[in-house]
């Protein structure tokens, strides 16, 4: 498995590696640390799932992680054949051009960065990934030395950043023999994320030039497998594996979300309130783009109801929220509170009577069925959700929540009080079918399915169960 992020915090990656580790795979996850300028990490163990990060090494050479023996890291150096330069020279030139210009959505506006965002345009070039993005270059390279040493069946490639690292390198080792099937998995839709738009430009031609390459694509939620399919003319819709939390936290010394541990972290404690007062929150990425500041505003309409947003550093949006919440009078109402694992955020939010989903029109936002709204069903909380397609559609249709315009501040007050009034009607929503069928349990047989199919052939499981969370040792 690829991902290009640290996993500690990405609940998917961390699930589909112990999922998949549990159902008999020796999986080997492989992030990507900046902080890393060395070699690869000492392996750390998500159940029986091996990680190692990587920074980006060198451009001319990359060492070698013996991971099937362990030990020290050999001193074999392998050449660096993902990207080259026709000479230091070309490279030294490529670097004072890119200092001298800027990337489109990044100036202040003025004349002189309009031009240089012009001359960006004009030497990179729309959707040139391999000139804007090359730090996946540069990650492949960490990469292809571990891949190679491991020998895999499938190279599964987590988000938009590690299709085509996992073609060619996938391309490279059928050269050389037996080729593993490629499984892309599509987080999100990549057109319709908020990013600078050359970035983005160059992930859209990234996904684009390798989706059809994979042997198989999975997505998030039926609605973006639609789009995928249509956008890319893939033969058959990509299947869907959602995001949704575990039933059960192997390891963890209660059974399920009906049997709560005392000392579970609880949100309506960190934010200092007793069981009556009315809680509302919002979990996750803050920015303008979330919808958070409609909350805020739609507080005064709220007499005595208090917000919760749940985020990692603050920021300048946040600082921006609590002026907000300064200048309508009902600061002492909003709560900026910390995170906590991702296996432990529905306990965490459970305490809380309605989950907030604000977020504002963009294509991404349509299509998705984000976590948090999973983790919201498991706390079993009622759900107030914005007018985006795929959301509001599945809001609707279960009668856990309602759904207000987006960015209407006076609607969503009116949708938050409307779920107040009957609060345990919505919440009845979740019965135990309907979590099991939201669950990662569920979720994991969608996934097993799939790497069954691509093989034509499963694994024997693993006996006995392993904690999840990422520990030093293999858990037995």
């Amino acid at each position: 498995m690829l991902v290009a992020n640290d996993v500690r915090l990405d609940s998917r990656v961390q699930k589909a590696a112990y999922s998949a580790a549990e159902a008999g795979y020796d999986v080997l996850l492989l992030g990507y640390e900046p902080s890393r300028k060395g070699r690869p990490s000492q392996p750390a163990y998500i159940g029986a799932a091996q990680v190692v990060r990587t920074g980006l090494h060198n451009k001319w050479q990359i060492a070698q992680w013996p991971l099937k023996d362990g030990g020290a890291p050999s001193p074999r150096v392998l050449p660096f054949r993902a990207m080259s330069f026709a000479s230091s020279l070309d490279f030294k030139v490529r670097r004072r051009i890119v200092q001298r210009i800027k990337e489109p959505g990044t100036g202040d506006g003025s004349v002189k960065h309009r031009a240089k965002e012009l001359l960006w345009k004009a030497y990179f070039r729309d959707g040139d990934w391999r000139r804007t993005a090359r730090h996946l270059l540069w990650l492949e390279a960490s990469w292809a030395a571990l891949i190679e040493e491991f020998e895999p069946d499938i190279i599964h490639a987590h988000d938009m950043h590690t299709p085509g690292i996992a073609v060619r390198v996938a391309d490279r080792l059928g050269k050389a023999g037996k080729r593993p099937k490629v499984l892309y998995d599509a987080h999100e839709f990549v057109a319709g994320v908020t990013m600078p738009e050359q970035r983005r430009l160059a992930y859209v031609g990234l996904e684009g030039e390798f989706v059809r390459k994979a042997d198989a694509v999975i997505t998030v939620s039926p609605l973006l497998a639609q789009w995928l399919q249509e956008r890319y003319g893939l033969t058959e819709t990509p299947g869907v594996v959602a995001n949704a939390p575990m039933l059960h936290v192997p390891g963890e010394d209660h059974g399920g979300h009906e049997e709560r541990r005392d000392d579970a972290p609880s949100l309506r404690k960190a934010c200092g309130l007793a069981e009556d007062v009315p809680l509302l929150v919002y979990s996750g990425a803050v920015s303008p783009m979330r919808g958070i500041a409609t909350m805020v505003e739609g507080l005064p309409e709220l007499p005595d109801v208090h917000v919760a947003v749940v985020r990692g550093a603050d920021t300048e949006f946040t600082r921006a929220l609590e002026k907000q919440a300064e200048d309508l009078g009902v600061r002492d109402r909003l709560h900026l509170v910390g995170y906590v694992p991702p296996h432990m955020v529905p306990q965490y939010l459970a305490s809380a009577d309605i989950g907030v989903i604000p977020i504002l029109h963009t294509p991404n936002h349509e299509v998705a069925l984000i976590t948090k709204y999973y983790e919201y069903m498991h706390a079993k909380l009622p759900i107030v959700v914005s007018d985006v397609q795929a959301m509001a559609d599945f809001t609707r249709e279960l009668g856990n929540g309602e759904v207000f315009t987006a960015g209407d501040a006076h609607e969503y007050a009116q949708a938050v009080a409307k779920v107040l009034a009957d609060r345990a009607a919505y919440a009845s929503r979740y019965t135990d079918d309907l979590l099991a069928a939201n669950s990662w349990e569920g979720q994991a047989e969608v996934l097993s399915g799939v790497y069954a199919r691509l093989l034509g052939r499963s694994p024997e499981p693993r006996t006995g169960v392993r904690a999840f969370g990422e520990t030093e040792e293999p858990t037995a």
